[in-house]
């Protein structure tokens, strides 16, 4: 495809033919899953056309449960509900193991749309080295919108806010936070369009722990009794 001028007109020389083998620039043009993604450098995406068979499904509780939707599916025909279970303190949460060793900047991107009074959504990056865990998450609290990292173990600490925003499950939002696996940092958060800087802040930084391993995550959390509703 054609591309070094406008998408609304050919005002100029074409500077350059896109073959059939490199589509990157009209698959975000067309409305890609992985929007960010110009170069090629995708280590993973899903539309879960396939269902959840590429990811490791965790819920804390009988009642709680981790399936495919299409009612309100933002790629149909599927998106990913995730419901926690009753009782307090319950979670239902989604794990996708990456087959490579990763260094660098790595990042996760996704959408998500939840429930009314949905209590923390997570987000996280993490990899076991032999040289120790680094562990990558961000908590986003819906009704107060602040965004904090840490983890349940260590605690969690306050960076951003990004407003109170109420929760229905047909209003997509899109994710995005990158890390650094060299420097053991997060380098930004994304949110609605917002970038939130995280430079200088460090991962959660644990012993060993084998098999060597990279995955990235999303949970549906709640300290309460409630059940609520998160589609990926």
């Amino acid at each position: 495809m054609p591309h070094g001028t406008p998408d609304w007109g050919l005002i100029g020389p074409i500077s350059v033919l896109y073959g059939l083998d490199d589509l990157a620039e009209h698959a975000v043009r067309a409305g890609a899953v992985s929007s960010w993604d110009r170069i090629g450098h995708v280590v993973f995406q899903d539309n879960f056309k396939e269902g959840t068979g590429a990811w490791y499904s965790i819920v804390s509780s009988a009642d709680g449960t981790v399936c495919p939707f299409t009612e309100t599916a933002l790629s149909p025909p599927f998106c990913i509900r995730l419901v926690n279970g009753s009782g307090g303190a319950t979670y239902a949460r989604m794990r996708h193991y990456l087959s490579y060793g990763y260094r660098g900047q790595v990042g996760l991107e996704c959408s998500v749309a939840y429930g009314p009074d949905i209590e923390y959504i997570k987000f996280g990056i993490f990899s076991s080295l032999p040289t120790g865990r680094q562990l990558f998450y961000v908590r986003l609290t819906p009704a107060t919108g602040d965004l904090d990292h840490g983890s349940d173990g260590v605690g969690w600490t306050n960076f951003a806010n990004v407003g109170v925003l109420g929760g229905n499950i047909w209003q997509w939002r899109h994710v995005k936070m990158v890390v650094d696996f060299t420097t053991g940092l997060f380098v930004r958060f994304v949110f609605l369009g917002v970038v939130y800087d995280m430079a200088g802040i460090a991962c959660d930084a644990m012993v060993a722990l084998a098999p060597w391993h990279w995955y990235v995550m999303i949970e549906n959390d709640s300290s309460t009794a409630d059940q609520y509703i998160l589609h990926l």
